[in-house]
């Protein structure tokens, strides 16, 4: 079993290294090996520390931010596009065994309809998303009181404090992404799934890329939020329209497309780490991560760490 030498750093606070998708893949197949001088870094966006490492750098982020080629070697992310063999789309619902639990989930069996449901849930804590979020919900409220279990907005009596155990208990639930950018898919409109609930969706204007448009309320099928409320209504007064989308495949055809499922993930991670470290490298660190540097010092430390680069010792000698 071949050793490699990895780091993370730039992660969100709490994040577990030895506790995720990417090191339980790399597991698999490498003797993995934590150092402050490594082979491959992986890094997110919640830092700037990634800019201090000569080393295969790999980019990955659930949230809505897209890669900085310029800086990275490879990225996984969440926007649409391909970028050779640099670049995997791998929105946030889909990594590691999340589309697993979610088949396993998505059953349904006659108690299922025998369940006295509540009409809709919301539960939200970030007030500073796209205001579009709010406005529906307020739309929605005129209809029929939606129960919002979250920071924001709450209407009964506090935040929940499990928040699948919640949706749950109602019909329909607003999965409203933050804002909307195409390709970006965050665990929503997943948990709304994971519930046996109808999900209400807007951000992704691809999402049916990803999933059976018949299986969820798509709000961007729709000219505006009024159809999309009459359109729910109509579901709700109809059990046969109701158990027709909620019991609808996941997936067109009944097939998870390839591409989000963990196996093409490891396929585009051992790609990265299979080949020659030296031919593993893709873009030119000298002469623009020290464009990204701010402070005199940080930039000093820069060039310190490149004197040590040999390929930089030589490109130095010839500009020289």
């Amino acid at each position: 079993m071949r050793k490699i030498k990895v780091q993370f750093v730039d992660f969100y606070p709490g994040y577990n290294k030895e506790r995720n998708f990417i090191f339980s893949s790399l597991k698999k197949k490498y003797q993995v090996e934590f150092s402050d001088d490594p082979d491959y870094l992986f890094y997110s966006c919640f830092g700037d520390q990634h800019l201090r490492y000569d080393c295969v750098k790999i980019y990955w982020t659930g949230e809505d931010v897209s890669p900085d080629f310029n800086l990275c070697d490879y990225a996984i992310a969440f926007d649409s596009m391909t970028y050779g063999d640099r670049y995997m789309r791998l929105p946030l619902f889909a990594k590691g065994d999340s589309i697993d639990r979610l088949l396993k989930a998505h059953t349904f069996d006659d108690d299922d309809f025998k369940k006295d449901r509540g009409f809709c849930s919301f539960v939200v804590s970030n007030g500073n998303a796209n205001p579009a979020r709010a406005a529906f919900y307020n739309q929605l409220s005129a209809y029929k009181q939606v129960a919002s279990g979250g920071k924001y907005m709450n209407n009964i009596g506090g935040p929940v404090d499990d928040k699948l155990e919640f949706l749950r208990g109602y019909k329909f639930t607003i999965a409203f992404e933050n804002d909307t950018s195409d390709g970006y898919t965050s665990e929503k409109i997943l948990d709304a799934f994971l519930a046996k609930t109808i999900p209400i969706y807007w951000g992704n204007k691809r999402i049916s890329d990803d999933f059976n448009p018949d299986c969820f309320i798509n709000c961007h099928d729709f000219p505006d939020f009024g159809s999309v409320v009459q359109y729910v209504k109509e579901v709700d007064h109809s059990p046969e329209l109701y158990q027709k989308i909620l019991t609808a495949p996941l997936f067109r055809d009944g097939a998870v497309p390839y591409r989000l499922t963990n196996d093409a993930f490891e396929e585009f991670l051992y790609h990265i780490i299979d080949q020659p470290l030296d031919q593993a490298k893709r873009i030119n660190c000298f002469s623009r991560r020290k464009d990204y540097l701010t402070t005199q010092q940080e930039k000093a430390d820069f060039f310190q760490l490149m004197h040590h680069n040999p390929v930089y010792r030589v490109l130095h000698k010839i500009v020289k």
